[in-house]
C-alpha cells in the first residue's frame, strides 16, 4: 500500500491554506482520497519543492471510472515561474490519452485558476455546484424502500447501475470503485429488489456522497428522496456534515437535493486540454 507520508500531507495542507487565504477560494483537493491509498495506477501526486525543501507546487490526480480529474496549486509568492505548467505537463505526459476524459479543476471564482486554464489552452467542459447539508432533513418515507450496506454479492449489480447511470462500461464502473477504496456503498431496494445505490466517503466530520444513481424507470417516484433523506439523517445524527457535487445543468437533481435540505456553498469548474 502506497500512501502519502504525514510530512507530505502536512506540507500539502499548509500550501492549501496559504493559497485559499490569498485567493479567497476553496480548493477541491478531495482529502478523503488523499488520506487513503495512492498510486494505485501509477504516479498520482506531483510535487515541486524549492532548494530549502519547501513545497511550492502540488498537483493531484483522481480517477473516477472513465475520467481523471486534476487539481493543483502553486504558492502565490512563486507564481509566474512555470511551476504549475511543469506539474501539469508531467501529469498529462503520464495520463492523457489513457482515460476518456482528462479534466482540470478550478474553483469557479478563482481568478488565478481561470488565468491558468487560459494560458495552457484548456477548454471549458462543465461546472459543478457544491452542496452541503448540516441539519437533519424533514422526514420522508416511501413504502417498500430501504437502504442497506452493500455486500460482495452486490458487486455485479453495482457495476450495472453505474454503467447505466453514468454512461460507462462495466469494466469502467469496476475501476471507479477500485480507484476509490474509501467509498462505502449502500444499496437502495424497493421490495427487496436493488433499484439504485450510492457511495459515501467519510473524512473527519464530513461525509461525501458519490455515484448516487437509480435505474431509469424508477426515477421521479420519490425513491431517491426517501433514500437520500434516510442516509443524510443517519450521517447528520452521527455528527457529520453531508456534502455532494452536482452538475449545474441537472435541474432534477438540484431540486431533489434542495428538497432534502442541501444548500449551495460554491462551485467548481472543469476544463479539458486541447
Amino acid at each position: 500500500m502506497i500512501m502519502l507520508s504525514s510530512e507530505q500531507k502536512k506540507a500539502i495542507q499548509s500550501l492549501q491554506e496559504k493559497v485559499e487565504q490569498a485567493d479567497g477560494i476553496k480548493l477541491k483537493l478531495n482529502w478523503d482520497l488523499l488520506e487513503g491509498e495512492r498510486s494505485l495506477n501509477g504516479t498520482e501526486d506531483y510535487f515541486y519543492y524549492n532548494e530549502k525543501g519547501e513545497l511550492l507546487g502540488y498537483l493531484a490526480v483522481y480517477f473516477f471510472g472513465n475520467k481523471m480529474e486534476c487539481c493543483g496549486m502553486v504558492d502565490p509568492a512563486a507564481r509566474r515561474r512555470g511551476i504549475g505548467r511543469m506539474l501539469l505537463d508531467q501529469a498529462a505526459s503520464d495520463w492523457q490519452g489513457k482515460t476518456k476524459q482528462f479534466l482540470l479543476n478550478s474553483p469557479t471564482d478563482s481568478e488565478s485558476g481561470i488565468a491558468f486554464m487560459k494560458a495552457v489552452g484548456a477548454e471549458y467542459a462543465f461546472t459543478e455546484k457544491q452542496l452541503v447539508c448540516r441539519e437533519v432533513p424533514i422526514p420522508y418515507t416511501k413504502k417498500g424502500i430501504r437502504i442497506r450496506p452493500a455486500v460482495s454479492n452486490d458487486e455485479e449489480r453495482i457495476y450495472e447501475l453505474d454503467a447505466e447511470g453514468f454512461h460507462m462500461t462495466k469494466d469502467e464502473a469496476k475501476a471507479l470503485h477500485h480507484n476509490n477504496p474509501t467509498w462505502v456503498t449502500y444499496m437502495i431496494e424497493e421490495d427487496n429488489h436493488p433499484v439504485g445505490k450510492l457511495s459515501i466517503s467519510r473524512q473527519d466530520q464530513e461525509s461525501w456522497i458519490y455515484a448516487f444513481v437509480l435505474t431509469k424507470e424508477k426515477r421521479g417516484q420519490g425513491i431517491g428522496r426517501a433514500a437520500l433523506t434516510d442516509i443524510v439523517h443517519r450521517e447528520v445524527s452521527n455528527g457529520k456534515t453531508v456534502w455532494l457535487d452536482v452538475v449545474c445543468t441537472n435541474e432534477a437533481a438540484l431540486t431533489l437535493y434542495h428538497t432534502c435540505g442541501f444548500t449551495e456553498v460554491g462551485s467548481q469548474t472543469y476544463y479539458t486540454l486541447k
